[in-house]
């Protein structure tokens, strides 16, 4: 036996299948029992040459090539010949593991075909699927009592019942039969595989669309434990004779990726667009919404109308500098200077449809919201409709998902339902499988059915001293607190203003003009910008009382305001300008009158269409002006005011069907 296997098997296995889970537990003295290995001669291998009964088994794990990890099978160099490992090396190696193996009876005539076509094309899924499923590292003893959830070499999660004799569903026929290196059990029939839910994603062939999006942004890295190394070069650095490598996938644990490459895609992306859950892992649970290649399709189609991008957008952290120049569609989309990746419009297109579809899939069943004081289960949330009970459901990204109600004269009415994530609705039939994973379960569906208000957020942006574009010369500006005496009866009656704070917009002279502008960001949802779609704007003004004791507030005179918004927003035809400054783009504006009397939101523009996207062009975005109309003595003789107050501009998504 060549050392490299057993420092592949040794390293590799034990790094990558058994630390990474402390929940499975394995002591010293069943690792190397002082028993039975003493007196044993024969290796596992050994052992399975003289069993009959198991040579189906036998049979596939000789030919079964042995796999660092899903592109590097092990080998050894026999002067120019490149010479693999075997699973039979595996089962000869030092290196203890114990081996539940399958009667001939076990495999149909089917599996077995498929599992030797595997052998000669497909060595990585046969080793993680037939003999993955049937391994462990050390010593397993069945002699002990009660039961055990223990780790596989193809980390998946295995429970052995002792009182039983049951491996996972397999019944022990002959249990620990001892070898040198070693344990061997015989079931009756093969254990079961099931994919985890990145699995059956990459390997099924079931959705080759978010298959090809998710393998896309795999990441290796370089494994120097599970490497065999050689001579070092001239300079003393070390050589590697064959190299092992770890896999990685950036969809699944980072809150944000800022490579060092200045190459590399997907350098924009932030923590509100990946899965933040590690669907490859096994002791966890999940429940993931997997669009099939139709939904895909379908979703795509529907949203491309309300991601149109154009070549050129202005710089507004820029134009301010630099009026005639400061445009950019690169400079607008990225964050950070490494950003690459996606310069055309049709590629910033499609990246940010997709990553509107897959955001909000894979929900965690410890996060969701509990009947009683029972975690959920995959079986009671999926099979007994548990998501029936929850007030709501909590993706991996922190989203809220609701159900959506239209209200019409004080009638709320169900338009959209976060049960039909799971269930049918509506006369359709579009939840192709509820299908079994090792880590959950796939709702494999031929609809993305998410509703209007997660892909088209409303933009809620709040009016304060650190969060305004630009304010007028004579203009000053101010955060206030409301006053937190007020009862609650009080401000049923006069309105509550957001996080009970606002902006109180003066100026430095009592005559001087009041106005500040405002970027049409979203403030409280991160990356929520203006779609090319339909929104209607509001604008909601505090009274000038409002942070008044309850009392004064009672007794306070009402001062009205007369105002003016302006929203200027980007449009292509714009291009051909020498100005790109927010005040020469497009604009709409409104004169509209606040009676000063509660807090009151007020609808300026409806159904108003952006020409343009902005999702996630960070750096560009539309503006609104708010300015007060009140110049002259006898405007304010007549009750009011040039100062006013501002708690925030919210855009509302609306159908633009």
């Amino acid at each position: 036996m060549k050392k490299g296997i057993n420092k592949y098997f040794g390293a590799l296995f034990m790094g990558t299948a058994l630390m990474a889970v402390p929940s499975c537990t394995d002591t010293w003295n069943e690792h190397y029992q002082p028993t039975d290995e003493y007196t044993a001669t024969e290796s596992v291998w050994e052992l399975l040459e003289g069993r009959e009964d198991l040579s189906k088994f036998r049979e596939i794990v000789g030919k079964a090539k042995y796999y660092r990890d899903e592109f590097h099978p092990a080998f050894t160099l026999n002067g120019e010949d490149t010479v693999f490992y075997t699973f039979k090396d595996v089962f000869n190696a030092n290196t203890p593991i114990t081996v539940w193996a399958p009667v001939n009876s076990a495999l149909t005539e089917e599996e077995w075909a498929k599992f030797n076509l595997m052998a000669e094309n497909d060595g990585f899924n046969l080793q993680q699927q037939l003999i993955g499923s049937h391994v462990a590292l050390f010593r397993k003893t069945m002699n002990k009592t009660s039961q055990e959830k223990i780790r596989l070499i193809n980390s998946k999660i295995a429970l052995l019942n002792y009182d039983e004799s049951m491996f996972q569903k397999a019944q022990i026929l002959e249990k620990d039969i001892p070898a040198r290196n070693g344990l061997l059990h015989v079931i009756e029939t093969e254990n079961e595989f099931h994919y985890n839910l990145y699995e059956y994603i990459k390997f099924s062939g079931e959705v080759t669309t978010f298959r090809d999006y998710l393998i896309a942004r795999d990441t290796t890295y370089f494994f120097e434990a599970g490497s065999i190394e050689g001579l070092p070069d001239e300079n003393g650095n070390p050589t590697y004779v064959d190299s092992a490598y770890i896999q990685d996938n950036m969809m699944f644990n980072r809150s944000s990726y800022n490579p060092t490459n200045i190459d590399a895609n997907d350098a924009w992306m932030n923590n509100l667009k990946m899965f933040h859950a590690q669907i490859n892992t096994e002791d966890s649970s999940f429940v993931m919404i997997v669009p099939t290649d139709l939904a895909w399709e379908n979703i795509t189609n529907e949203l491309k109308p309300y991601y149109t991008y154009v070549e050129k957008y202005p710089r507004m952290d820029l134009v301010k500098k630099d009026k005639k120049k400061a445009i950019d569609l690169e400079g607008s989309r990225v964050s950070y200077p490494n950003g690459k990746g996606y310069e055309t419009v049709d590629s910033l297109q499609d990246v940010n449809i997709n990553m509107d579809i897959i955001s909000p899939l894979v929900f965690n069943l410890n996060l969701q919201p509990k009947k009683g004081e029972q975690l959920w289960n995959a079986e009671t949330f999926i099979n007994n409709k548990g998501y029936r009970d929850c007030e709501y459901l909590l993706t991996t990204t922190g989203d809220t998902i609701r159900d959506v109600y239209e209200e019409i004269d004080g009638v709320k009415t169900l338009i959209w339902s976060k049960d039909w994530l799971f269930e049918d609705a509506n006369g359709e039939t579009y939840i192709r499988e509820h299908k079994e994973m090792s880590n959950g379960y796939a709702i494999v569906t031929d609809k993305w059915t998410y509703p209007r208000n997660y892909w088209q957020r409303d933009i809620d942006v709040e009016a304060s001293s650190w969060a305004y574009y630009e304010k007028g010369s004579s203009t000053t500006v101010e955060d206030k607190d409301a006053n937190n005496t007020l009862t609650a009866a009080w401000i049923d009656i006069y309105g509550r203003c957001s996080e009970q704070r606002y902006l109180f917009v003066t100026g430095r002279t009592n005559s001087a003009t009041r106005e500040v502008t405002f970027p049409l960001q979203g403030s409280k949802q991160g990356a929520a910008y203006a779609l090319s779609a339909k929104y209607d704007v509001q604008v909601v003004v505090v009274p000038l009382w409002y942070n008044d004791s309850e009392e004064e507030a009672n007794n306070s005179k009402i001062q009205k305001n007369k105002l003016k918004a302006t929203l200027y927003y980007w449009d292509e035809s714009m291009l051909s300008k020498s100005d790109f400054s927010y005040s020469k783009q497009k604009s709409k504006n409104v004169t509209f009158e606040f009676s000063g009397e509660k807090v009151d939101t007020i609808t300026i523009f409806e159904d108003f269409e952006f020409p343009v996207s902005y999702k996630n062009l960070i750096n560009t975005y539309p503006v609104i002006k708010i300015e007060s109309t009140i110049k002259s003595a006898s405007d304010v003789n007549k009750g009011y005011s040039r100062d006013f107050n501002i708690d925030r501009i919210i855009l509302k998504n609306k159908d633009t069907k």
